[in-house]
């Protein structure tokens, strides 16, 4: 710790102030996560997560073997409902329960970021730090911290997951990457692909490199077999109904889980929560005197911009891009990281030919928003404006609930305070 003090005073005056944009940034993604609480979804699912947490930590009900239906037809694992259940124990209303899920989430901002600082070079930290600014203030990360819900909890498993992988050439690194890794799909089915995806990734880059043998192996495969143990009555449970979950080979040619990493590190998909009043209402906010300004539009065009262009770059300029990529000093981690969500996770999640959710793009937390920082590293005043328009968009949309009470029908619903 007094190292990194000492680096941080070493340190030239722009990195300074990049690192104190960077919390600063941090910590008003925090306060997003916290103010308005009553404002959060309310309907027959986080009713049914409120209620069920409620009777098993009261002793009424036994904990469960399955849990609520995923959007595949088949019922999600018990323990999605367990680990509300222990929230419950201490959290005896919604509210309560909701600032449980929002304290978590932001903790995991934090890990990460102390993560950062504790293993990563200082010349390296750049497009990590920027990553977790996105991630801090970016619409849908944010609206996935807020709510009781399933996959709100399952950006402290996503860290889980990496911690250990990061040390799994130690004992321990390699039971955590195991226990965490078998019980990340018991939170989230979604879990499963990340689980499996990064396992196929480690294992081609273990090998390419010589480096099989340093992974400590055993450990992971005690941890593995501890976490699943809890996975066996369910597996008894849904395997005969395995064949029937719901997929489609369009997802081969249209493969959603690249789109929604786009669009949501980009932070253009509140269409998702919204539904058609994003098309109708959102896109005339923010509403200032009772008169539409429609800035959502331009700031949405200008963020898909932003997008689009270097995808343009790197087909009309690959050749260029390598060589001079070649030259930079290239961090060999976080560009197996990057590959291996993309290409691993992205690639089991296309091949199973499930129909990807936006959703679902939240298992590979932070780093698509860390991919994004790494396209722009080094355009510190672009990647400042990317932060601040996401943050436009999310102080408008939490604005925009709590004026109107939400929206009707599917969709983000009538916000809990309305309907309690």
């Amino acid at each position: 710790m007094n190292k990194n003090f000492a680096i941080l005073r070493t340190l030239p005056r722009h990195s300074q102030w990049q690192l104190l944009a960077v919390v600063l940034f941090i910590i008003i993604g925090s306060a997003l996560r916290l103010i308005w609480a009553t404002d959060m979804e309310w309907k027959s699912e986080e009713k049914w997560m409120f209620e069920q947490a409620q009777q098993i930590a009261r002793g009424l009900e036994p904990l469960p073997i399955e849990g609520m239906r995923s959007g595949v037809k088949i019922p999600n694992p018990g323990m999605t409902v367990w680990w509300f259940a222990l929230i419950a124990v201490f959290a005896h209303n919604p509210t309560a329960m909701v600032r449980w899920v929002q304290c978590v989430n932001i903790l995991t901002i934090w890990l990460f970021f102390g993560f950062v600082f504790w293993q990563i070079a200082p010349q390296k930290r750049q497009p990590w730090l920027w990553g977790l600014a996105i991630a801090s203030v970016n619409p849908l990360a944010v609206v996935l911290s807020r709510k009781i819900w399933i996959p709100d909890l399952l950006t402290p498993f996503c860290f889980l997951v990496f911690l250990g992988h990061w040390f799994r050439k130690k004992y321990w690194g390699g039971f955590l990457w195991g226990i965490a890794g078998a019980l990340i799909g018991q939170v989230h089915m979604g879990g499963f692909f990340y689980a499996f995806g990064l396992l196929l990734a480690t294992i081609w880059y273990d090998n390419k490199h010589k480096t099989f043998k340093e992974t400590a192996w055993v450990a992971w495969l005690l941890g593995t077999v501890l976490g699943s143990i809890p996975l066996i009555p369910w597996l008894w449970a849904v395997l005969p109904h395995m064949g029937g979950y719901t997929r489609t080979a369009v997802s081969l040619l249209v493969p959603k889980f690249y789109f929604h990493w786009w669009t949501t590190a980009l932070g253009v998909n509140l269409s998702n929560p919204l539904q058609k009043a994003f098309w109708s209402y959102f896109l005339r906010e923010p509403v200032i005197f009772n008169i539409p300004t429609y800035l959502m539009i331009p700031t949405h065009l200008f963020l898909l911009g932003i997008g689009i262009y270097p995808i343009y770059r790197y087909f009309k300029t690959r050749k260029q891009l390598r060589i001079s990529a070649s030259k930079e000093q290239i961090d060999a981690d976080l560009n197996f990281y990057l590959k291996a969500l993309a290409f691993g996770v992205g690639g089991v999640f296309t091949l199973s030919e499930v129909t990807v959710q936006p959703y679902y793009i939240i298992i590979v937390f932070p780093f698509l928003f860390i991919w994004l920082a790494l396209v722009y590293k080094n355009k510190t005043r672009l990647l400042i404006t990317i932060t601040l328009l996401q943050l436009f968009i999310t102080l408008t949309f939490l604005t925009f609930i709590h004026r109107t009470g939400g929206v009707p029908g599917p969709g983000y619903g009538i916000v809990y305070r309305l309907t309690s």
